[in-house]
């Protein structure tokens, strides 16, 4: 695994992130390894910032991809400014990504795979919540629950394996596309050592041509 920034030679930012990702995971310090926050701004360019699960890092093509409630105020900024920013930080290991980029919505096909993949509570918790809306009580939460247990006919989690529950045609997951990422790792007496990489991206009728070399420079901390 490579932490050492001063390395000169980083042909790909991303490969040096996964690495680091693998390296908490494997510590088993960590409880959720590949969590990190994700920026948006809402219509009056007001930041809203929230916690996510990056559920795949696409090294090559220069994406990550997380899954949200595609009616939640989240989901609501994206679609109207596709442009955000994230942030890994491991305290413990002294490393932190800072990233930025746009999204764009995952096809049906990779919601769906990734959906059958959820534990049977997640996917139930799916159905329930409207995210982000405003609700009477707990309480309220669980009598929702109970009604999507009872709409797939499911008497108890423990006797659901096996029940194939359709993801909701509200839920699913957006690519970041990452068109800047500084690596920073801790140094002694704050001298952090932190380099920034960029690239081109191109959005052509809905397809997108993204650079695969990267242009770095390094930056004072």
């Amino acid at each position: 695994m490579n932490t050492n920034l001063r390395k000169a030679n980083i042909l790909n930012p991303l490969d040096t992130l996964d690495d680091w990702i693998n390296e908490v995971t494997a510590s088993n310090t960590q409880p959720n390894p590949n969590c990190m926050s994700i920026a948006t701004v809402d219509s009056n360019g007001c930041p809203n910032t929230r916690m996510v699960l990056c559920k795949e890092l696409n090294n090559d093509e220069g994406y990550l991809t997380f899954y949200t409630n595609y009616s939640s105020i989240k989901s609501e900024e994206l679609e109207n400014n596709s442009k955000c920013s994230a942030l890994f930080h491991w305290d413990k290991f002294g490393l932190q990504a800072r990233l930025k980029g746009f999204v764009k919505r995952c096809s049906d096909s990779k919601n769906d795979e990734y959906f059958s993949t959820r534990d049977i509570g997640s996917q139930i918790g799916a159905w329930t919540s409207d995210q982000s809306k405003e609700i009477e009580s707990l309480e309220k939460m669980g009598e929702s629950y109970q009604i999507i247990m009872d709409k797939f006919q499911i008497k108890s989690l423990e006797e659901a394996k096996g029940v194939n529950i359709p993801r909701p045609d509200f839920w699913g997951g957006y690519d970041m596309w990452i068109e800047e990422i500084e690596l920073w790792k801790n140094q002694k007496n704050r001298f952090h050592d932190r380099i920034k990489f960029t690239r081109k991206i191109r959005i052509k009728n809905g397809s997108i041509d993204a650079e695969k070399r990267w242009n770095s420079v390094r930056i004072q901390p």
